[in-house]
């Protein structure tokens, strides 16, 4: 029988900042934890834009070695999805990565996750321990704060870089707005908006919204719109409470991408498109007629 128990957290914090995803830990680690009665733990990575794969499993080796975890739970983040399979081979162990769902049978803990890009959903089980869990942000409420709760504090010795890891380039993007991965209301621009000028109408719709703008591969592929708003499955998943697809055909790739929205409001010209497959509401109509009389009405609606 294993000697571990319990849930080790792994929990990012950049600029003295804990994401929103730390609370969808404790809200994925409470599914667990309802069944298997495990203590939690938690371990708090300062990163920063030299911090890598190899130096945060460095640390994460030395809080497993402390806490005994029967299972580690970690965001689907830039770093944790280079963490995740990095510390199972560490570990000699196993990691699925990008969990949508999680629950408990006969003892087990199975997770659900997407694949061939998001048309079906794969349930696992992990045989090894510690189990390596990474959690698709917006796939699960996020706990309460509970002040009451005080926690022992264990403070762990920073680690310097592997040997032969070298960070040859630092980018940095700036950020207006809240994060398309954050956002309330995302509006969303595809092919068939045709070039630059599009994306200025949907910024204007957008900042009326209180939102931000992403767009489907094609378009930051030709350049119209930054990569670091693209939304998809090789870009960012989001999951706001309104998602308005402009001009977007709907591929699975972005389709997986966007299913965590609580409305999807579609406008394409074609009937077809698959698009309207996943929408909560659908325009067949050319966006060109669309999105000006839709803004119109926002101004007139809101006063702006």
């Amino acid at each position: 029988m294993s000697d571990n128990t319990g849930i080790l957290i792994v929990v990012e914090i950049k600029d003295g900042i804990v994401p929103p995803i730390a609370g969808e830990l404790f809200g994925a680690a409470k599914i667990i934890s309802n069944e298997l009665n495990p203590i939690i733990s938690v371990v708090a990575i300062r990163t920063t834009t030299n911090t890598n794969a190899s130096a945060a499993a460095s640390i994460l080796e030395t809080a497993i070695k402390q806490s005994h975890p029967a299972f580690v739970l970690l965001g689907e983040t830039d770093l944790g999805r280079d963490l995740a399979p990095l510390l199972a081979g560490r570990l000699n162990s196993a990691a699925v990565t990008d969990v949508v769902a999680l629950r408990v049978e006969s003892g087990a803990v199975i997770a659900t996750r997407p694949v061939y890009g998001g048309n079906a959903l794969a349930d696992i089980a992990i045989e090894t321990e510690p189990q390596i869990i990474s959690i698709r942000p917006k796939s699960f409420a996020p706990v309460a704060i509970d002040e009451s709760r005080v926690a022992n504090i264990i403070e762990l010795p920073d680690v310097e870089p592997a040997a032969g890891v070298r960070v040859l380039e630092h980018v940095i993007i700036p950020q207006q707005g809240p994060k398309i991965e954050e956002a309330k209301i995302v509006v969303g621009g595809g092919r068939g908006l045709g070039g630059l000028e599009g994306f200025a109408q949907l910024k204007q719709l957008a900042h009326l919204l209180g939102g931000v703008v992403g767009a489907s591969r094609p378009p930051c592929d030709q350049g119209w719109w930054p990569e670091s708003g693209q939304i998809g499955v090789t870009g960012k998943i989001i999951s706001p409470d309104l998602y308005i697809a402009v001009g977007i055909s709907g591929s699975s790739q972005h389709v997986s991408g966007v299913s965590g929205t609580k409305t999807v409001v579609a406008i394409n010209k074609d009937a077809e498109a698959n698009i309207f497959k996943v929408a909560t509401y659908g325009v067949v109509a050319d966006w060109k007629k669309v999105i000006p009389a839709f803004t119109a009405k926002v101004k007139e609606l809101t006063g702006r």
